[in-house]
């Protein structure tokens, strides 16, 4: 009985070995998209990229076999798909809307806390949460958080003569969008 009750063990510890040494799938090029990325001086990267900002502020890049890793410290900006990235501070931020004056903005993910210029560490830290917006206008480097209680200010310094118009009620990115976007074009 004993002998019989071994095999059974040793023929279940082969089955349950057996079933883990399946070669696991390998990820396929469908999570890899086609796009763009433009390093900091201004040369651009083609090729088939992976998002992976949200998760861990990085963006892949597939050549060949082999699989490239841009953090937001090395890169200007991001073309993926229909989406289009800014680096501002070690940040990736989304492109909602781009208009003549102003850029709508949504923060996509946090800055790791310490950056590294050579040897030298530096503390980042970025202002709001991800999906908070943010605007930008032409010709200047700073963002602007939108909130729904500073809308109508923020907007108003902007295109003063459209303030009026502005609805704060709802504050949602379509909402803001359209805000951005009549504040844009009116003059």
């Amino acid at each position: 009985m004993k002998k019989f009750a071994s095999l059974i063990v040793i023929a279940l510890y082969l089955q349950v070995s057996a079933v883990n040494a399946q070669p696991s799938p390998t990820s396929s090029t469908d999570e890899f998209i086609s796009g763009q990325i433009v390093l900091p001086d201004n040369s651009i990267v083609s090729g088939s990229l992976k998002e992976n900002i949200r998760k861990k502020g990085e963006v892949i890049v597939l050549n060949g076999e082999k699989k490239t890793k841009y953090k937001a410290g090395d890169i200007s900006s991001v073309n993926i798909g229909n989406a289009r990235f800014l680096i501002y501070n070690y940040t990736f931020y989304e492109v909602i809307s781009e208009g003549r004056n102003i850029t709508l903005l949504r923060k996509a993910n946090e800055p790791s806390g310490v950056q590294y210029n050579g040897s030298d560490a530096i503390v980042i830290s970025s202002e709001g949460d991800i999906d908070d917006l943010f605007i930008r206008k032409t010709g200047d480097a700073s963002l602007q958080l939108l909130t729904k209680k500073n809308l109508k200010e923020v907007l108003g310094k902007i295109c003063s003569t459209c303030v009026a118009a502005i609805d704060n009620s709802k504050f949602d990115a379509e909402s803001v969008k359209k805000a951005v976007e009549d504040c844009d074009s009116c003059k």
